[in-house]
């Protein structure tokens, strides 16, 4: 898949298919887009792209409000190269980039840097200045220079409409099988492995400290998780919170993987959270944290058997 982040670089296309879009957490949403970019592109002959935008734009506009990334850049490009699609256009978003006008972002970006034949955006899509541009605007554009546009949308699961704002409302409520239904896979976390206090390791149950480079993290609590390494998805029970047992002061994510002895230190992993068993809490000493341990070891253990 090609990866273009400067268009005076881009090899013009007989027939370029543009999906647009943040595309933050490549849900459900974002994948039927994208189908249908990939769909129009094969029937014409042509070359199915997505475009997307870096950093988010409310990073730049409004940084204070700006939501918590459900992906990190790197993993929505590899997401998006997994869609099927031929390559990804990254633009830099910048404030300059945030005072075109639509009809000028149109013209200047998708007609003539791109070439575009046609767009594919969801139904709630906005661009251009103060968003001013919508759905229905990129269709009478589209209609003025010359492209066709298809609107996907809503695409709703049990009745929920899918979107990144509905994704992020349930990794923050630690709804992971709800944020899972919408992303269409479980949500994870990327990092590498640090060194923490090792605590775990002084009661019997050893942990990989994730340095988590994702912003979207879910509420302190303990998790049943999957660890993916280079060569194979690996059973785990990981704690996210303070340790409040031992008065710590730092928050952390930590995962004991079962029956596991290699040193991860300095690995990247990815931490696929399956679901939330309980909220974290204080014991009255290290053999009631233990007991609980082994309580909840098992409760990981009969979820995950059922993943």
């Amino acid at each position: 898949m090609e990866i273009i982040r400067d268009l005076a670089a881009l090899a013009r296309h007989t027939y370029p298919v543009t999906a647009i879009g943040n595309f933050d957490g490549v849900h459900l949403g974002h994948r039927a887009i994208l189908k249908a970019a990939i769909d129009h592109a094969r029937a014409a002959g042509g070359t199915a792209f997505a475009l997307t935008f870096d950093p988010l734009p409310a990073k730049v506009l409004a940084p204070a409000r700006a939501p918590r990334l459900i992906l990190t850049p790197d993993d929505k490009l590899e997401m998006l190269r997994l869609s099927g699609t031929d390559g990804v256009i990254v633009l830099d978003f910048t404030r300059e980039l945030s005072r075109l006008s639509p009809r000028d972002f149109v013209r200047d970006y998708l007609r003539a840097k791109i070439g575009v034949r046609e767009v594919v955006v969801g139904h709630s899509v906005s661009f251009g200045h103060n968003r001013a541009g919508n759905a229905a605007m990129m269709v009478e554009l589209g209609r003025e220079f010359g492209f066709d546009t298809e609107v996907v949308g809503p695409i709703k699961i049990d009745g929920l409409e899918v979107s990144s704002t509905k994704v992020r409302e349930a990794i923050s409520a630690g709804d992971l099988r709800g944020a899972a239904r919408l992303l269409g896979r479980y949500h994870f976390l990327r990092g590498p492995v640090v060194r923490g206090r090792e605590r775990g390791r002084t009661i019997g149950f050893p942990t990989a400290n994730l340095a988590s480079e994702t912003e979207c993290i879910p509420p302190d609590g303990v998790y049943a998780t999957r660890v993916i390494l280079d060569d194979g998805a690996y059973a785990a029970i990981t704690n996210i919170g303070m340790r409040p047992t031992f008065s710590e002061t730092e928050r952390s994510i930590e995962a004991h993987i079962f029956d596991f002895t290699r040193d991860l230190y300095g690995t990247r992993i990815k931490l696929e959270l399956i679901e939330r068993i309980r909220a974290e809490r204080k014991f009255d000493n290290a053999d009631a944290l233990k007991a609980q341990i082994a309580l909840d070891l098992s409760k990981v253990r009969e979820i995950l058997s059922a993943a």
